[in-house]
């Protein structure tokens, strides 16, 4: 098959390829290495991965090789096409290096976030608490002092119990206790009591993992966690919830379940629905992946895997 029958058959883009290729092995030069780098930016934009590039540079390479090497000794060949394919990858080398960038700046974000969260939950429940119990010992005195306005002191005393119940809900909330005294595992496992007492839904918990983990793998499991039972209990209208987490080479694999009214996963995530963009935002930033399941009629699940190393 002549040349001119082969580029017929080749995309536009192998093509130029194949071209630059051949021009950069017979003469070299920074312009034709400028020439490659344009080459991987398109094809970055295109959405190639590098498996696809490495495929373009073997075909184009078989093709020019008996040319390029009549011209120059095989060795020189082999290292000025390694060097092109370099400079053709040297696009995803940079997105590579902005993406991991970025990955290291959102997990210390979300270290900074939970750090404050945990400082303003600590405050609601300690230092709130302690100006409460002050209130009830002034309410306590002043029934002693006018007996006539006791009723109504008790009444301003169990409105204090409620802002207090109140407060340490909100505070646990926020950021359990449970989560950094007894790890992980403990403060699901409040966590699907507490919401299945207030919504009336059995919650299941069920691991094999028992060990304590890294404080940010801990924190983004157990928001993971939250965020979907949350999501079930608010849209989902479910009669039964699970939470199964498992190991698996080094990982843990969860699913988070329920058997409620379901919804499009497509059109959800593509609108950023339930919290989906923050939950894989958390788990993306410490190497995990996230996978939803669903349809309408037919419940959801919510599967991720997470390092068990952060």
């Amino acid at each position: 098959m002549d040349a001119t029958a082969m580029d017929r058959q080749s995309p536009p883009e192998e093509t130029r390829y194949r071209e630059a290729l051949a021009a950069y092995l017979a003469g070299g030069g920074e312009a034709l290495l400028a020439r490659a780098h344009e080459l991987g930016r398109h094809a970055l934009e295109d959405g190639l991965s590098i498996p696809d590039i490495i495929g373009v540079h073997k075909r184009s390479l078989h093709e020019v090789l008996p040319g390029a090497a009549a011209a120059r000794r095989p060795e020189a060949v082999v290292d000025a096409a390694g060097d092109f394919l370099a400079e053709v990858l040297s696009p995803f080398e940079m997105t590579h290096r902005g993406h991991r960038d970025s990955l290291v700046a959102w997990r210390h974000i979300n270290e900074s976030f939970e750090k404050e969260i945990r400082r303003i939950a600590h405050a609601l429940h300690d230092e709130s608490g302690q100006l409460l119990v002050s209130v009830h010992l002034h309410l306590a005195q002043l029934a002693r002092d006018i007996p006539a306005a006791q009723p109504k002191i008790q009444q301003c005393q169990e409105l204090l119990d409620q802002t207090e119940q109140q407060l340490r809900r909100l505070s646990h909330e926020l950021r359990p206790m449970v989560l950094d005294d007894l790890g992980w595992l403990a403060a699901i496992e409040f966590l699907a009591a507490a919401v299945s007492a207030r919504t009336r839904v059995p919650v299941e918990v069920r691991s094999s993992v028992t060990q304590r983990l890294p404080a940010p793998v801990e924190t983004a499991l157990y928001r993971v966690v939250q965020e979907a039972l949350t999501n079930a209990t608010r849209h989902a209208r479910p009669r039964r919830i699970r939470v199964e987490i498992d190991q698996d080479q080094g990982c843990l694999r969860g699913i988070i379940g329920d058997d409620g009214v379901g919804f499009e996963v497509e059109r959800c995530v593509r609108n950023g629905g339930l919290g989906l963009r923050g939950m894989h935002e958390r788990l993306g930033a410490l190497g995990g992946s996230l996978q939803v399941v669903s349809a309408p009629g037919r419940g959801a699940e919510i599967r991720f895997r997470l390092p068990m190393r952060s």
